[in-house]
């Protein structure tokens, strides 16, 4: 688990101004000094806690212990935001009263309200969202598409994050019975299987192995499949985690598509299914490449691209590729809260990836955005649950 400094100093400064204004307030209501300073040690446990993930955890390999850690900023959302909600309210009945000589306290009820609201959503996040796996279903239209293909049933999903889920493996059951009762032709995982470590996959394996498909199962890496997110102690250590990770993921009966493809063949037309190492847009290292995948392959022949970040699709793909119809993709989580009604989107994702959940189209060319299966950071979702998306390829009429 990786955190930066001034993300430690946001976080302080976050946390100590609202705590600090509660210790003045209880002055006036709280006679013993020591109840007050007690006030003030979940901040500086939080902060402890801080700098231990980045001074300490980040070189532990200890894959359990990192995501029990991470459950501390449910604590601090569940805390402190509360806390923000009803200052700001405080100071709008103050406004209020000043601005028409008025007593009232309505503004602090409702700022309390909101806070005790905002927990609750808090906990739905945590307790119901976090593992409503749904099944989503999206057609696709392709113009040109071999005969064959029309039809053709790809169920997606990424982001497993395999290494938070504390070995739950029931968590699997509903999955593997909802992705078995699509009758799909191919499954496709779209990368981020583990977090950092190859370990993370263990036990797992004779789940992966119940699901079920017509003409195979098929992954690329993603971001957090390299181990980037910890400190080797050395970089051939580093490589070692790698190689076992691929390993890994082959046993649980996937083909991984490292900046290669492979044929997907249906009665007497092809379709080249190509997968890509992963693109490193924003801050992330770029293992992608897009020439090599794409080696052997007839320039006519339709084409489907497995990469993982979906902003590879604007930098390489879209006007520049129009032989690859279709891109799936994972990674942004869709920012784990938004809100998602129809055409109508909005999510913390959106300000860092144009295509952050579900279908875009540009002329003939499409990408899907599958919000993942997992979680990362904060173990929460609120707004767009877990998701497995079945694409149907249908020929376009002209």
């Amino acid at each position: 688990m990786a955190m930066y400094l001034s993300a430690i100093v946001a976080l302080t400064i976050f946390m100590a101004l609202p705590d600090v204004w509660f210790y003045l307030k209880m002055k006036r209501k709280v006679r013993f000094k020591w109840l007050r300073l007690l006030s003030l040690l979940p901040l500086l446990l939080f902060v402890f806690t801080f700098f231990y993930i980045r001074y300490g955890l980040r070189h532990s390999h200890d894959f359990l212990l990192i995501s029990k850690i991470s459950w501390i900023f449910i604590a601090i959302s569940a805390i402190y935001t509360p806390k923000i909600i009803f200052i700001v309210f405080y100071y709008v009945n103050r406004l209020y009263n000043r601005i028409f000589d008025k007593r009232t306290h309505i503004f602090r009820q409702i700022g309390f309200g909101l806070g005790v609201f905002f927990v609750g959503i808090i906990a739905y996040g945590v307790v119901i969202c976090r593992t409503n796996f749904q099944l989503k279903k999206q057609v696709v239209e392709v113009t040109d598409l071999p005969e064959s293909f029309d039809g053709y049933k790809i169920v997606l999903f990424a982001d497993f994050h395999l290494g938070n889920w504390n070995r739950k493996y029931s968590i699997m059951e509903p999955i593997i019975e909802m992705i078995n009762k699509t009758d799909a032709d191919i499954i496709v995982f779209a990368g981020d299987l583990i977090n950092n470590f190859h370990q993370e996959t263990i036990g797992w394996e004779e789940y992966f192995r119940q699901l079920k498909s017509k003409d195979g199962m098929y992954a690329v890496l993603g971001n957090h499949d390299y181990g980037d997110y910890t400190n080797w102690q050395t970089p051939e250590h580093k490589a070692k985690n790698l190689e076992q990770t691929k390993e890994n993921i082959r046993s649980l009966s996937f083909r991984l598509l490292l900046n290669e493809n492979t044929d997907l063949i249906k009665g007497n037309d092809t379709i080249s299914l190509v997968g890509v190492e992963n693109f490193g847009s924003v801050h992330f290292d770029n293992y992608a490449d897009l020439n090599k995948a794409l080696e052997g392959i007839p320039k006519e022949r339709k084409k489907i691209l497995i990469s993982h970040d979906p902003n590879h699709w604007n930098a390489e793909i879209v006007d520049k590729r129009k032989d690859i119809f279709l891109t799936v993709s994972g990674h942004t989580h869709a920012g784990q809260m938004g809100f998602v009604r129809g055409n109508f989107k909005i999510s913390p994702a959106a300000l860092i990836y144009p295509e952050w959940d579900g279908l875009y189209s540009s002329d003939e060319q499409h990408i899907y955005v599958n919000r993942g299966i997992g979680y990362v950071g904060i173990p929460m979702r609120i707004g767009v649950p877990p998701e497995i998306t079945l694409i149907t390829l249908k020929k376009k009429e002209k």
